[in-house]
């Protein structure tokens, strides 16, 4: 199996400030297009998709991240365990 490896890309508002980033999207190493089919420029702001945790959720483009689950079917949180049992005693 070939792992894939992604990094995050930003998309630039359209505020007076050209350098405030509007949203990431998660593209493959060295490529232009998103996960979302958003084509980017090569010279974004680029970050390592070791990264994403430290994210903010709505910065992180929406169908990116749909598509990078569908893409990591086992980044699928596991289930909150069960409360023990109590004896009783």
């Amino acid at each position: 199996m070939i792992a894939v490896i992604f990094e995050l890309k930003a998309e630039y508002g359209f505020a007076s400030v050209d350098t405030e980033i509007h949203l990431w999207h998660l593209v493959r190493e060295g490529g232009t297009v998103a996960l979302c089919d958003r084509t980017m420029t090569v010279d974004s702001r680029t970050r390592s998709s070791a990264d994403l945790r430290d994210i903010f959720p709505e910065r992180l483009c929406p169908a990116c991240r749909q598509r990078y689950c569908e893409l990591l079917p086992n980044m699928t949180h596991p289930a909150p365990a069960a409360p023990a049992a109590h004896s009783g005693a």
